[in-house]
């Protein structure tokens, strides 16, 4: 889990809102630690009917942009689901 937090702690410091960045991705492992996913293949691959509703729902709370680039972030959306169950 302190992987997770120092890429966290990089990806706040590279941001222009750190604030809302953790937020988000706060609320991404959240998410995901709780999410019963049928089709895991496909939304470990960011692909399938269930990765793109989660992300637009994603996108109605959160910038568009930064939901974009952090679920397009390998390093931090590999670790995440490894932490957050296994997906």
């Amino acid at each position: 889990m302190e992987e997770w937090y120092t890429l966290v702690r990089n990806m706040k410091d590279q941001s222009t809102n750190g604030y809302r960045l953790e937020e988000f991705v706060k609320r991404v492992f959240h998410d995901l630690s709780r999410k019963k996913i049928k089709e895991k293949v496909k939304f470990r691959e960011r692909m399938g009917p269930e990765f793109t509703a989660w992300s637009a729902g994603l996108e109605e709370e959160f910038a568009k942009p930064m939901v974009l680039e952090i679920l397009n972030d390998d390093s931090f959306w590999v670790l995440t689901l490894k932490l957050a169950g296994g997906i």
